[in-house]
């Protein structure tokens, strides 16, 4: 966690193209002015807004200034009022704003907000972190930009138990199936669910179909990190992919176009 005032962009990132691809920023704490045009042009970072106490407005100016996602809607920010909504009401800005001029004018007070290209948006569908009525809300609102993301930790796929913390949270962690708190406590650290897991919850809570599903953990994603090889299953692009049944199960792993695992009846390969 680094404070955006205090931050030399050359000494985190280097003075060239980083490696690093995707920053999560909270917009509302100061900054340089150039930070966000200088991370997504000359770095060619994908900056995401969250972890944040920001306005709808403040995230307005945000986007604006080269922002282009949200990062896990509704965990970690303002709550959704509405009169006030906070970042997360920048999942319902339109994607057609041809006939809109450079600015439009505010809902209150007469202000003016920036006319920007609506958000990408991650969700974490693990049925902790979101109720299934509030992830098919944000889901519904653009089915085109949702991203689907896990928030799994170090302790996914182990037991049940309780585990030592890290560098990151000191305190003794708590897992009960997907669920993982600091001991002796009700505060969330994070999930233990896998993304076929997502997709699947995704299609039962929603009622959309497998493929709007598996959209927004592939083709949507490689949308938003400007990746033209990858994402689809297209001539030129990496065969890399999965093969689901009917239910959303995992039968087939491919790498490059060689299958690297199969899942066969009675167990796994």
């Amino acid at each position: 966690m680094q404070d955006p005032s205090e931050t030399s962009i050359d000494e985190i990132y280097g003075p060239t193209t980083s490696p690093i691809k995707l920053i999560t920023l909270a917009p509302e704490l100061p900054r340089p002015p150039n930070l966000l045009p200088h991370l997504t042009q000359s770095q060619n970072i994908r900056v995401s807004l969250g972890h944040s106490a920001a306005t709808y407005e403040t995230g307005l100016s945000a986007l604006a200034a080269g922002a282009t996602c949200l990062t896990h809607v509704f965990n970690a920010m303002e709550p959704l009022h509405h009169r006030s909504p906070g970042l997360a009401g920048l999942i319902a800005l339109p994607s057609d704003r041809s006939n809109d001029s450079e600015e439009e004018e505010g809902h209150h007070e007469g202000t003016t907000n920036p006319v920007v290209d609506p958000p990408y948006f991650s969700l974490i569908p693990d049925g902790i972190h979101l109720h299934p009525a509030t992830l098919t809300l944000a889901f519904r609102s653009s089915p085109r930009k949702c991203i689907l993301i896990t928030d799994s930790i170090e302790l996914a796929g182990l037991p049940d138990g309780l585990y030592p913390g890290n560098a990151q949270i000191a305190h003794p962690q708590r897992k009960v199936g997907n669920r993982v708190t600091i001991e002796g406590t009700d505060t969330l650290i994070g999930s233990c669910c896998s993304v076929d897991e997502c997709v699947r919850n995704l299609v039962k809570w929603s009622g959309c179909t497998l493929a709007e599903a598996v959209r927004c953990v592939t083709e949507n994603v490689a949308e938003m990190m400007g990746l033209e090889d990858r994402g689809r299953i297209e001539v030129g692009r990496r065969a890399d992919f999965v093969v689901l049944g009917e239910g959303g199960e995992v039968e087939e792993t491919w790498v490059g176009g060689r299958r690297v695992w199969r899942k066969e009846e009675g167990g796994e390969r």
